[in-house]
């Protein structure tokens, strides 16, 4: 079970769509990155409706986005329409909202080898994202790679890897073989 909710900053009317395994009264406030920073410094300026509680709240949410343009909106904290975090699937509008956010932050020497870990292939397994071959029941095609999986399906590589280990629901049919 899960909640879909969303955010309105009532200084400026800019919104965060977003969903939380979990239940509404657990404590979770959010998790995107201009959303984070903007409530972190005034959260009473920041009011919550909780749009569904259910199992499909991932997909809900990302229908929402989609539906909205969340990523594309200027008044909206999104930076992506995808219910799945990180910067996978990030729009240019979405680029250029994160550019302006990290402008003279510095990585850590431990956050640079952990970014680079993780980019050698932990979407599925701990084998490298490049070289796994992936079935799809939907398209009946073989991929040779995750990314070539997530851009015939239009869904980022994460999510692919997500359904494939049975973490999300595998609406495609993807398979590692």
């Amino acid at each position: 079970m899960g909640i879909v909710y969303k955010w309105v900053d009532q200084s400026n009317n800019i919104y965060y769509i977003g969903s939380h395994k979990g239940t509404a009264d657990d404590g979770y406030i959010g998790s995107g990155v201009h959303f984070s920073r903007a409530y972190s410094k005034r959260p009473k300026s920041f009011t919550r409706q909780i749009l569904y509680v259910g199992e499909h709240y991932l997909e809900l949410e990302e229908f929402i986005l989609e539906e909205l343009d969340a990523a594309n909106d200027d008044m909206s904290y999104n930076l992506k329409n995808s219910s799945v975090g990180g910067n996978t699937g990030i729009t240019e509008v979405g680029r250029e909202k994160l550019s302006k956010a990290r402008k003279g932050y510095k990585r850590s020497e431990s956050d640079k080898q952990k970014q680079s870990a993780s980019r050698k292939g932990r979407y599925v397994g701990s084998e490298n994202s490049n070289s796994i071959k992936v079935y799809c029941g939907y398209t009946q095609k073989t991929y040779n790679t995750l990314k070539e999986v997530s851009n015939a399906l239009g869904v980022s590589q994460p999510y692919c890897s997500l359904m494939i280990r049975g973490k999300r629901p595998n609406k495609f049919s993807l398979k590692q073989i």
